[in-house]
């Protein structure tokens, strides 16, 4: 079992290493448009590709006596919270084209803080309002990009 979980780890590093050389590569092609090193279109896939390569290294380089870790795969209330996440982050995905940005950030961000924070509801509403307006404030005010409207293209 242990030689098992030692093959995943090489392979798992592997693939972390060829995705991070990609996003390096993608970079690289990237870097001509820039204004300097820092800033611009190559900067995020540059770091995420430096990050990807670091962790892939290190899964190849493992102690010898570092014993392995069982993963134990959540259940009960732990999985009702997870996977009910997962679904409405789905569902979010459809309803910002139908409802527009605003209306189905506020309903999702509520719904999950709802459901994550087990806060009462005129709080999960509160904090749910407060995120979707500092959100709209930065994008769509102050950084001015386009987020689809939905049916309320009034806001």
């Amino acid at each position: 079992m242990a030689a098992h979980a030692k093959y995943e780890k090489k392979i798992g590093g592997s693939i972390a290493i060829l995705i991070g050389l990609i996003s390096i590569y993608e970079a690289y092609k990237l870097y001509p448009y820039s204004v300097n090193i820092v800033t611009g279109d190559h900067a995020l896939p540059g770091f995420i590709g430096i990050l990807l390569v670091a962790v892939g290294i290190s899964l190849f380089v493992e102690k010898k006596g570092q014993e392995e870790s069982h993963s134990v795969l959540p259940t009960g209330k732990k999985r009702f919270k997870l996977s009910a996440s997962v679904i409405l982050l789905f569902i979010y995905c459809i309803l910002i084209e139908y409802f527009g940005y605003v209306a189905s950030t506020l309903v999702v961000s509520i719904i999950l803080i709802k459901l994550i924070a087990q806060n009462r509801w005129m709080n999960a509403v509160l904090i749910g309002g407060l995120i979707t307006a500092v959100l709209y404030g930065l994008f769509i005010v102050i950084l001015k990009t386009p987020f689809p409207v939905g049916i309320f293209s009034f806001l």
